[in-house]
């Protein structure tokens, strides 16, 4: 029998599977509290399931200092930070690792020049971007069995103006989507629980737009997809 390091059994070890250490994918979102909770909770459930097998998904948890700092452009600084090692814990591997930013796009309603010019930024540094018109509150509800045909599309046009909501103080979105899940979405850590049902959140964001190019003045959302595309990219058997 020839010795294990032998020449002639190296062609041989086709049972053993070789496994690529895991990578990193940073999940940075605009809210400091509503889309760490999402994430979190979503990136919990995932890796219990073993998704994505080559990838490990990391929501970074905003400091109380970075709280107040959630344009989209302090957001593309904090992600260059980030793939710089200058957050604490980013542990952050050039070549290997990725990036995520979500944010909402309303902001750039009467601006889409400076959206365009913002996403050139982002896409110079690399960095992917998920977003959302007019904000996450829209990728959250689609999580809920049917509420695009029942609440979203019927209620289109003022989403997308999204001013405030009769008798309130709040957007519309920001009303709708709270009445619509039953939960104050920016204060309720229960916000993780959708998180469950990412599958029909996946299948109902199609129905939208998903073009972060084509997104001011649109319904949007490619959350879900972004999310997607790292598990596909992640899974062993591709």
């Amino acid at each position: 029998m020839p010795p294990l390091n032998s020449l002639d059994t190296w062609s041989s070890r086709t049972e053993w599977k070789v496994e690529k250490p895991k990578s990193k994918c940073f999940l940075i979102g605009e809210g400091a509290n509503t889309e760490y909770w999402h994430f979190d909770s979503l990136a919990t459930r995932l890796a219990k399931e073993g998704k994505p097998e080559l990838i490990e998904l990391k929501p970074v948890e905003r400091t109380e200092g970075e709280k107040n700092q959630s344009s989209p452009k302090k957001l593309l600084e904090h992600a260059i930070a980030v793939m710089n090692g200058q957050v604490n814990g980013s542990d952050f591997i050039k070549g290997s690792d990725r990036v995520v930013v979500v944010f909402d796009v309303d902001v750039f309603k009467n601006n889409p020049d400076g959206y365009a010019t913002l996403l050139k930024d982002f896409r110079r540094e690399r960095i992917e971007v998920a977003v959302t018109y007019p904000s996450f509150e829209l990728y959250l509800m689609l999580h809920k069995p049917g509420a695009l045909e029942t609440t979203i599309l019927p209620h289109k046009n003022d989403i997308v103006e999204n001013g405030h909501a009769p008798g309130s103080r709040r957007r519309y979105i920001e009303k709708l989507a709270s009445d619509e899940l039953g939960m104050n979405l920016k204060t309720n850590h229960h916000v993780g629980d959708l998180a469950s049902n990412f599958e029909t959140a996946l299948v109902a964001e199609t129905r939208l737009n998903q073009n972060p190019d084509l997104a001011v003045g649109r319904l949007t959302s490619n959350v879900a997809k972004t999310i997607q595309g790292v598990i596909d990219d992640g899974a062993i058997d591709k």
